[in-house]
């Protein structure tokens, strides 16, 4: 549906929109127009001369609910929903509202000069906070909201997110940015495995627990722990070598090819922290980059929630190099790697940044600095393999220009049992907006662990990269193979998971509602349904259908299967009731249905649909290129007359009461296969 653009009332106070969701707008506030005609920008005057300040935007009438996301911490977000706008919290980086009538207005605090602003809930309506990140540099008024609205909540996201990259103006969207080459590999990273203790002969282990196993990973991801670090004057680790530590004999080298030439790892990353280390660099060590000792300060919006953000967890502060100095950094850091055979970089504690900015420009303009110099190493000597983490921040979103991947969460936790639900429902309304600046990566997880089919059905379908952290002795082969291809590359959907309409605005990981996440496999659908209400013996009850995948055409019949249930349906205008107990999942996927055919996909699996590269029509025969072998599924009104797997004829099996064609292909890369019917 078309979205509509806001209009001013002629009283210059009330921004109303034919929605009948209504922004009372407090004093003070100006209205720039939109140049992409879809919504409207708001701009904020400068008011008392401070770093930080902030000023009422208005209140909302005729709101029934929203949804938003904030930051918790100064690394990560969650979702919180509400139905006023005192439940909005602190940090909130982006709200959507569902009017009484079913219609959305779309709130987002952007970044402009030297100020980033954000949301919260006040006694009298929303409130914008404005901040520099520096006491000396005031702030100066800015362009702080975008507001529009519409009838379609994801085309509404979707437009307006262009509306605002266009404002800002210097990164790019999702869509118009190069993914990684290394999304679509199956990986192993060390994290989990053996933490800050790991070395090059556990690495060796691991990669032959894996082939033990027979399932192979493709992408290898070095963890902290490989690098030379020492205690700081206030505490803290800081790095004091570009070279690898003795575990590793000093370099990488060694290592790498072995993971390469033995084991099969055709990319192979490290980590390291954005400003090298937990605590920064060690001065003394790394003169030639004007490093200076900083305390760290983060805003009020995060101390508010969490007053010792400026202590914990690794001390108060940081060895920061100065701004003109990130490029030579990254670049001969970055250029020592690559000359050890390393392909790409994960980049923590990204979001240290805004906390040491003072004397440095402030937040933004660091920032600009920092990403600036770290995605031109990246590009330069690394392809533009890049996984930027704990990065849950406006300036990673918006000021990133070619770098396209973002940890989405905090980590996955294993022994943290009542984390688990709140892992899939953040990323997935991570998905939402900040889906359409960057990637979302939804973390690894173990597959083995107790919860590990709950967290591998939502990795297959959450549009990100696939990867493990397994330890040596816990690796569970037959689950990875529901996962992973004879070429050790995974099934990966088309674009960032996101909630479905019925759950957009539900928080079900405390409320009687399943977590419902739809994707596309091309003119396919897919429904993982999750019960992530941690602690309730009493199972959850809710449905699926063709309305859960909004962009489905329609006009089309669809025939569905769900993954555990091993169920194969023609679809109607009701949905199909699913219920499900603490920690169940399920998986159900929609194709369309063509001459009384529709193809399913590999059933062995979850992605099942993902597996199908094309599909045509030669006179009565579909003919369909898949990515790999495996137990193709199918409905067909009436069985084959042949069925052709790579020329060669091929047996099948079909159930004229229920319709159901199956066809065992087999195993060790891309497979045709030609199905005659009528």
């Amino acid at each position: 549906m078309k979205t509509q653009a806001l209009s001013m009332d002629k009283d210059g106070e009330t921004l109303r929109t034919k929605t009948r969701l209504v922004l009372q707008l407090a004093a003070g506030w100006s209205i720039i127009e939109d140049a992409t005609g879809m919504g409207i920008f708001l701009r904020m005057p400068q008011g008392e001369p401070a770093a930080y300040v902030e000023q009422a935007l208005g209140t909302l009438d005729g709101m029934n609910r929203f949804i938003s996301l904030t930051r918790f911490s100064p690394f990560w977000t969650k979702p919180a929903v509400g139905r006023c706008e005192a439940d909005l919290r602190p940090e909130t980086l982006w709200m959507l509202a569902e009017s009484e009538r079913g219609k959305y207005t779309l709130i987002v605090p952007l970044v402009d000069g030297p100020s980033r602003f954000s949301l919260r809930g006040g006694n009298h309506g929303l409130v914008v906070a404005a901040e520099t990140g520096d006491p000396a540099i005031l702030f100066p008024g800015g362009v702080a909201v975008f507001v529009a609205a519409g009838d379609d909540p994801y085309q509404l996201v979707a437009e307006g997110a262009r509306a605002v990259q266009r404002q800002i103006g210097i990164g790019r969207l999702r869509a118009d940015k190069p993914l990684p080459d290394t999304i679509d590999l199956f990986g192993w990273c060390t994290w989990d495995a053996f933490y800050k203790e790991v070395s090059a002969d556990k690495v060796i282990a691991g990669l032959e627990a894996f082939e033990g196993a027979g399932v192979m990973p493709r992408l290898l991801i070095l963890d902290d722990g490989w690098q030379n670090w020492e205690k700081g004057p206030g505490g803290e680790d800081r790095l004091i070598s570009l070279a690898a530590n003795d575990r590793f004999g000093g370099d990488l080298r060694a290592l790498v090819q072995t993971a390469k030439s033995r084991f099969g790892i055709q990319r192979f990353l490290v980590w390291h922290a954005l400003l090298g280390y937990w605590g920064g660099l060690d001065e003394s060590a790394f003169s030639e980059y004007s490093v200076r000792t900083v305390a760290r300060s983060f805003g009020p919006g995060l101390l508010e929630q969490e007053p010792r953000w400026n202590l914990r967890p690794w001390g108060g502060q940081v060895g920061v190099p100065a701004s003109d100095k990130f490029a030579q950094f990254y670049d001969c850091w970055h250029a020592e790697l690559a000359r050890q055979g390393v392909d790409g970089v994960k980049v923590d504690a990204q979001a240290i940044l805004e906390s040491v900015s003072a004397g440095q420009g402030g937040r933004v303009a660091l920032a600009r600095e920092s990403r600036k110099a770290l995605e031109v190493s990246v590009t330069k000597h690394f392809g533009g393999r890049l996984i930027n983490c704990m990065s849950c921040t406006a300036e990673c979103a918006y000021l990133s220009e070619s770098s396209a991947l973002m940890r989405s969460s905090d980590d996955f936790f294993p022994h943290r049992p009542e984390s688990h639900g709140l892992h899939l429902h953040v990323n997935a309304v991570a998905g939402m907006w900040f889906g359409e600046f960057m990637q979302p990566d939804w973390d690894m997880f173990q597959s083995s662990h107790q919860r590990a089919g709950f967290h591998a059905a939502a990795r297959a379908i959450s549009g990100g990269p696939v990867y493990v952290s397994d330890k040596i002795d816990a690796i569970d082969a037959t689950l990875l193979q529901k996962l992973v291809l004879s070429d050790g590359t995974v099934l990966r959907a088309d674009f960032p998971g996101r909630p479905t309409p019925d759950t957009l605005f539900a928080d079900p990981t405390r409320d009687a509602v399943l977590l419902k996440i739809f994707n596309f496999n091309r003119d396919c659908g897919v429904v993982g349904l999750f019960n992530a209400r941690h602690g309730s013996e009493q199972p959850i009850n809710g449905t699926v259908g063709t309305k859960d995948v909004p962009g489905l055409d329609p006009a089309r019949a669809y025939v569905a299967w769900s993954h555990r249930a091993n169920h194969l349906w023609l679809c109607n205008d009701e949905p199909v009731a699913v219920t499900l107990t603490d920690g169940e999942w399920e998986l159900v996927s929609f194709a369309p249905l063509e001459r009384d055919f529709a193809a399913m996909g590999l059933a062995d699996k979850f992605n099942s649909a993902g597996a199908i590269v094309s599909r045509t029509w030669q006179g009565n025969s579909c003919c369909l290129d898949l990515r790999d072998g495996g137990s193709f599924l199918a409905w067909s009104k009436l069985p084959p007359r042949a069925v052709y797997c790579d020329g060669d004829a091929a047996l099948f099996v079909h159930n004229l009461a229920t319709g159901r064609l199956q066809v065992e292909v087999p195993h060790g890369g891309s497979r045709s296969l030609v199905i005659q019917l009528g």
